[in-house]
């Protein structure tokens, strides 16, 4: 398939749209004229005019605009920007470093030009910067934002002392599929544990049955699902028609019409109970928030929509955590929260500076308010890509570096691949890349800083290199390259496709490097979830020197007997890696503060589990992202397999009484939020969980196997799966 290379001024600046979430647009894949999330970095004074603005509390100044142009900010979003100036003001004072300390907002913006100018006209008076933009799923109309009263969400960060042993815990999960009816979820027959429940999936979007219109959501109380359990009494189905989360008549994957759904077998994980044999006390201890993210998020795995509907899901937490706390305590203090995230991002930064990283950042550090890191803390799957080969690391020095590119064939959806340079101080392009299809053995065109260069045949685009430099608030920069390219199969209708096979990314030097550059290149997930209907394939870098061997070294009755790879140690030898590598795979979404990334073992063995992310032994040992987490590994590990011929662990399914297994990272996660959880009331803390965590068999205390920090973290959690293996 032959084409031409041109070049076009780049479309994203000043607004500065994800480039995956622009392309899907221009190219028109899925949705068409429908408003768009765009996310804010504002300094806090900045962020005081804008939460004013909206509340029509004095001059609106820069921000008049927006509000005639009929741009919104939801109400959530109101209170937890408020309670984040109000923390940030708290806890820094007057030391408060504006660049350094960005707050971040998302606005939603009507397909209307106007409203597109008058956002991107505010990034030229100072302290605000457009880092984000994604779509907007639904066509519920949306509610305007109600008049608030700020001084409530000053007063609401307080400082925190110590936290008593037998507190309550607050659970709160971001997942799809959410058995919220389930017997494991309940205190008694009509009374649930789940104080707050917001869909964002707007399948059939009714607002009977007590739901509350949120800005493209409904959400429910307590109150509303005790009054469907009364009135659908052994009839779970009969709720989530209720609900509007079961429609046949909708042609939208629905994990509640099934057996087996993700959701609840995690919160089951994390904080399901039986309610006929537990302790009474222990379920009134666990309340539990849940947020079902937009279904089409979680369907499409690339990460077009999945960024913005984390942060509104975030806010969303963050206010009704803090209400929950006020109704459960009496007073201001706020109860110890730890959230549940299972989705995972294969291609970013992976340097706590990603724009969702930052708004994890913002959320623990706004809810603690300067308390104890107990207080709260953001648990994480490290990921299932391991073995995806969907990352690699080339050096660049003189000569051309090609990293060959697989695109498989029947792939119904748009494939990315990320390039990610090192910080640095200059401004100048510092590589230029290629992209070659199928076929071709020399490159055409590569690509310039600030431009984006398209790949045409006939009259379409199938295939563009978005060529930008992000600034970050340290000051410095990292020069990124996305590519996208169309499918390679239409869904149906006849639309432009791209040819399958060997693609080859080719990367040279533009200018005279001072010294090497080593640089990530990743390929966003593009994989189907479980029942889902998902049209993607996932492609990967195809390098055959990539070991496809097992790459977690031999155990004979939990002892290592055999040795490892190199391209699992700690520190390996220059020589020993091949451009794609298992290393630096962990979840993208993992580097911000308070995030607590867990990886997953096998129980019989104390072998990592074949699938769980890697850290990577070339990264710094201490972040210079947000928090400054380590970024070496996962921080601990907990089973997502109980054996070779037993993957999984059980969990409940979708309906009451019955039992059903799933393994991966995503099983792991919620493990450590429930012993977090029961460590945190016994009057401990993540430190003090660590402590207890055993090692490895086989390796004397301290002396762990090679790959134990960049597979295990800090060492193993024990087997304490939510129901026993005879359920």
């Amino acid at each position: 398939m032959s084409g031409n290379w041109k070049y076009t001024k780049d479309s994203l600046k000043p607004s500065r749209i994800r480039p995956e979430a622009h392309w899907l647009e221009h190219m028109r894949q899925g949705t068409s004229d429908v408003p768009m999330w765009f996310s804010l970095q504002l300094s806090r004074n900045r962020a005081e005019e804008l939460c004013d603005a909206f509340a029509c509390l004095g001059p609106r100044g820069d921000f008049q605009r927006l509000i005639e142009n009929e741009v919104l900010l939801a109400p959530s979003s109101y209170k937890a920007l408020r309670f984040a100036i109000a923390a940030a003001k708290l806890h820094h004072g007057k030391n408060y470093k504006q660049m350094d300390r960005m707050l971040g907002v998302d606005l939603l913006v009507p397909p209307v030009p106007a409203a597109y100018d008058a956002l991107q006209g505010l990034v030229v008076p100072g302290g605000l910067e457009i880092t984000d933009a994604g779509f907007a799923l639904g066509s519920q109309e949306a509610p305007r934002l109600k008049l608030f009263d700020p001084d409530n969400c000053l007063k609401s960060a307080v400082p925190q002392g110590p936290i008593p042993a037998r507190t309550p815990v607050i659970i709160a999960i971001i997942d799809d599929g959410v058995g919220i009816a389930n017997n494991r979820f309940r205190k008694a027959a009509h009374n649930t544990r789940i104080k707050h429940f917001l869909d964002l999936s707007l399948v059939a979007a009714p607002t009977a049955n007590g739901a509350v219109d949120e800005l493209l959501g409904r959400s429910w109380t307590a109150d509303a699902i005790n009054a469907l359990l009364e009135q659908y009494p052994e009839d779970e189905e009969g709720v989530y028609r209720a609900l509007g989360l079961i429609d046949p008549t909708i042609a939208i994957s629905q994990p509640l019409r099934a057996a087996v759904s993700h959701g609840t077998h995690v919160l089951d994980t994390a904080a399901g109970y039986d309610r006929q044999t537990e302790d009474k006390a222990l379920l009134k201890a666990r309340p539990i928030i849940v947020v079902q993210p937009p279904l089409q998020a979680a369907d499409n795995r690339s990460d077009p929509w999945m960024p913005e509907s984390l942060k509104r899901a975030l806010d969303w937490i963050l206010v009704k955590a803090i209400e929950l706390s006020a109704e459960i305590t009496g007073s201001e203090k706020r109860l110890p929260l730890i959230v549940n995230c299972s989705f995972a991002s294969m291609a970013g930064p992976k340097d706590g500076w990603s724009d969702v990283e930052r708004r994890i950042t913002q959320f623990v550090r706004t809810y603690r308010a300067g308390g104890p890191p107990q207080l709260c803390n953001v648990v994480m799957s490290a990921g299932n890509s391991l073995q995806f080969r969907d990352t690699a690391r080339a050096r660049i020095e003189k000569e051309r570096v090609s990293v060959p590119w697989r695109v498989l064939p029947d792939d119904k959806t748009s494939s990315f691949v990320q390039i990610w340079l090192p910080r640095s101080d200059t401004k100048a392009q510092q590589v230029r890349v290629a992209l070659r299809p199928p076929g071709e053995d020399k490159a055409e065109k590569f690509s310039k800083l600030d431009k984006t260069l398209d790949w045409t045949v006939g009259d379409a685009v199938r295939a563009r290199l978005y060529h930008q430099s992000w600034p970050r608030p340290d000051g410095k920069r990292r020069e990124c390259i996305t590519i996208a390219i169309r499918a390679t199969a239409d869904d149906g209708a006849p639309e432009p496709v791209v040819p399958a096979g060997l693609w080859h990314i080719d990367i040279e030097p533009a200018t005279v490097l001072p010294e090497p550059l080593e640089i990530d290149l990743h390929v966003n997930r593009d994989d189907v979830g479980i029942f889902a209907r998902g049209k993607g394939r996932q492609s990967y870098f195809d390098d055959p020197d990539y070991p496809r061997a097992d790459l977690v070294g031999v155990y004979q009755r939990g002892k290592l007997v055999g040795t490892r790879r190199a391209a699992d140690s700690e520190q390996p030898r220059p020589d020993a890696h091949p451009l794609v590598r298992p290393q630096g795979t962990l979840n993208a979404y993992g580097f911000g503060e308070g995030t607590l990334l867990v990886a997953g073992y096998r129980a019989s063995d104390n072998t990592p589990a074949a699938y769980s992310a890697s850290g990577a032994a070339y990264m710094p040992r201490r972040s210079k992202g947000p928090g400054g987490r380590p970024l070496v590994g996962p921080d601990l590990a907990a089973v997502s397999d109980v054996s070779p011929s037993l993957p999984g662990i059980p969990g409940s399914g979708t309906y009451s009484g019955s039992t059903v297994r799933l393994n991966g990272t995503s099983v792991a996660a919620p493990q450590a939020v429930r012993q977090l959880a029961d460590e945190i009331a016994a009057g401990g803390s993540l430190k003090t969980l660590k402590q207890r965590i055993g090692q490895p068999k086989g390796f004397p205390q301290g002396q762990p196997p090679a790959d134990h920090p960049l597979r295990l973290g800090a060492g193993f959690l024990p087997f304490r799966p939510s129901r026993g293996e005879t359920d």
